[in-house]
């Protein structure tokens, strides 16, 4: 065999995520979009070549890579040194996820009136698909985690494509819209105690997705202002870790929507794949509730317990 074929057939043999460096993909924006960039971490130039095979839960099928985690940053800001950070990266790594974000521009007008790329489905979506696509990434599903204008992406995101998100975290919002009921996939919404006004909003948009019976969990996070955290953080990638793990864990079970996940909207028990319920202010796994109670929340996995009671805050 000659050495070029040899190296070759090493090269595809090399893991789909790897580590690598943080690539800048550029876009053409148009419209309310005046910025659009899509930065892509720990997918290798080789990967590409493979193709994007997928199985029929729409997983990719390339060895080594479980989906992508999808960084937004605040209104107008760029989420490049987030993937930078080796905290997120050895996260992913360990995890078996790509790493994306993204740097989208839109005026403050349309940003404050709905029209700018807060609104996935005014274009920023399809954008950030494009750029994923271009990476190699275009069937994989998603995890999401945004603060402030991140949030507001994250959760217009999932609204606009539900069948592909795997889960999202949405952290301190001042609006929403109603989530769409085909939107049962688990999701984390937070806010801090001290935020003002976003506090009400994004408690209201909790409560309407629990109403619709959508696995969701409420964060209040103690005497905290408009500010990321790294507790949260912390939790969060806890968050995702049981979302992944529960992800694959019940491909192929009855009860799967079109999101990545079962929904929880079909069962009656306090615990079903591992999923548990949980009152919003005891703290504790409850029994016999409705499944749209919004006093309750639900998490992915029993070991999420602990750490969700240390920093929520009723």
């Amino acid at each position: 065999m000659g050495l070029m074929r040899l190296c070759w057939l090493l090269l595809m043999s090399m893991p789909f995520c790897v580590g690598a460096e943080v690539e800048t993909i550029p876009l053409t924006a148009k419209g309310e979009i005046l910025r659009a960039e899509v930065f892509v971490w720990g997918v290798s130039k080789v990967a590409r070549l493979r193709g994007e095979a997928t199985d029929r839960w729409g997983q990719p099928s390339l060895p080594g890579c479980r989906g992508v985690l999808v960084l937004c940053p605040g209104q107008n800001g760029s989420s490049e040194g987030m993937l930078r950070d080796k905290v997120w990266q050895e996260f992913a790594e360990r995890q078996g996820l790509a790493l994306a974000g993204f740097h989208f521009v839109s005026s403050g007008e349309d940003l404050k009136n709905g029209r700018g790329y807060f609104a996935a489905s005014r274009g920023s979506g399809a954008l950030l698909e494009e750029g994923l696509k271009k990476a190699g990434l275009g069937s994989a599903p998603l995890v999401l985690y945004g603060f402030s204008g991140g949030a507001h992406f994250a959760m217009s995101f999932a609204a606009w494509r539900p069948e592909r998100v795997a889960g999202f975290c949405a952290y301190s919002f001042a609006w929403w819209s109603p989530p769409p009921p085909k939107l049962q996939c688990p999701a984390l919404i937070v806010c801090g105690q001290a935020d003002g006004t976003r506090y009400g909003a994004s408690l209201a948009y909790f409560q309407a997705g629990r109403r619709q019976a959508s696995p969701w969990a409420w964060v209040s996070l103690k005497e905290t202002p408009h500010a990321a955290s790294a507790e949260l953080d912390e939790f969060v990638r806890a968050y995702f870790s049981c979302v992944m793990n529960f992800t694959e864990g019940n491909k192929g079970k009855e009860g799967l929507t079109g999101s990545p996940l079962p929904s929880l909207s079909s069962v009656q028990s306090s615990s079903v794949g591992g999923m548990i319920r949980v009152d919003n202010v005891t703290e504790k796994v409850v029994e016999g509730r409705k499944k749209d109670d919004v006093s309750t929340s639900v998490l992915p996995c029993l070991d999420l317990l602990p750490k969700w009671q240390a920093i929520h805050h009723p």
